[in-house]
């Protein structure tokens, strides 16, 4: 009878708390940069390595005139990936628009405070070149191709438009319309001298970013929530076919707080959970598995998620909490690299779940 009681109250916890009822830890395995990573924009270049903002020891303390940050990252850095080693790629002073694909690196510094004149780099993994830039260039977010002359995504109509590659064209949201969401149009897409293709939501269901994953050849849309909540994950393949990549159903663990959602080989990845200031709680890096169950494979607040091309690995700007997070600012002031490092996770080796 006791044992009945017991495993009764265990049930009754698992249906109260949404915590219990996520499985833990599987075994793929986890290598750490221990270089110090600025929580911003990462990218692969190949799938071997992969460029990041960071910090230089010694560098710190005066207030970027980019951002206003108190520690600005001094450099991009490159960290390759069998050989565990992190070289410098470039000087930067603060967080820059960086764009990663197919082995080309782009971004770009004002050249001047207060001027619309950019300095642009563009380079691949032996090297980059600057170049002064006096008038308008757009950048493709997806590409990473800059166009000297306007895109059709580009653009100003009041219009909101995605860039696609270019090979696949572009997504129209319509304009905006929060205020009365039945007004809301359906989202268009544009294929390269195509008539467009209706998708099965409008522009104000959608929220208004999507990420290409170049090893399944598919874009992937999330729905807008007010709410962390698990959400509704569409793939979008460049046909305009349409297919779920996560749909919940009511399941305690969907209240568990999600986002950074990206697609890999094994299934979503994503940051999950939550955790008190100096506790890890639930947070951590989730790999969601067959019928949606999500398994944490690391613990701790995960941040800026990057798959590589082929899609087997996951980097991310890592620390165990936001107590750990202030430490470790505590210790660049100190010349110290401290904890918040870029870490990565293999799902193509290991025993996995």
């Amino acid at each position: 009878m006791k044992r009945k009681l017991v495993w009764i109250f265990v049930l009754l916890l698992m249906v109260i708390s949404p915590q219990l009822a996520v499985c833990e830890e599987s075994r793929y395995p986890v290598l750490d940069s221990k270089f110090p990573a600025a929580e911003a924009k990462l990218g692969w270049i190949d799938n071997e390595h992969v460029i990041f903002h960071g910090y230089e020891m010694g560098k710190f303390g005066q207030k970027s005139s980019d951002d206003g940050h108190e520690i600005r990252e001094t450099g991009l850095f490159i960290w390759d990936i069998p050989q565990n080693k992190v070289t410098k790629y470039w000087n930067i002073d603060g967080q820059v628009g960086l764009c990663v694909f197919r082995g080309t690196v782009v971004f770009k510094q004002r050249a001047k405070p207060g001027q619309n004149i950019w300095n642009v780099v563009t380079g691949n993994l032996g090297g980059a070149q600057q170049r002064k830039e006096e008038r308008k260039v757009w950048l493709n977010g997806t590409s990473c191709r800059l166009h000297e002359e306007q895109p059709e995504w580009a653009v100003q109509d009041g219009h909101r438009r995605w860039g696609l590659l270019e090979e696949h064209g572009y997504l129209d949201f319509g304009l905006p319309s929060r205020a009365d969401p039945s007004k809301a149009s359906p989202i268009l897409l544009y294929p390269p001298k195509q008539n467009p293709k209706k998708l099965p939501f409008t522009g104000e269901q959608v929220r208004f970013h999507l990420g290409y994953f170049e090893f399944a050849d598919v874009y992937l849309l999330e729905r807008h929530e007010e709410t962390t909540y698990a959400t509704h994950i569409w793939q979008l393949k460049p046909n305009g076919t349409v297919s779920d990549a996560l749909k919940p159903t009511g399941e305690q663990w969907e209240k568990l707080g999600w986002g950074q959602y990206s697609l890999t080989k094994k299934g979503l990845f994503s940051a999950g959970g939550s955790g008190a200031y100096n506790q890890v709680g639930t947070t951590g890096g989730y790999l969601f598995l067959q019928g949606n169950k999500p398994v944490r494979l690391i613990e701790g607040l995960t941040r800026n998620i990057s798959v590589s091309p082929d899609g087997c690995k996951v980097a991310f700007v890592h620390v165990l909490h936001s107590q750990a997070g202030a430490d470790s600012f505590r210790s660049l002031l100190a010349g110290k690299p401290g904890t918040r490092t870029l870490k990565m996770i293999d799902l193509c080796a290991g025993k996995g779940e």
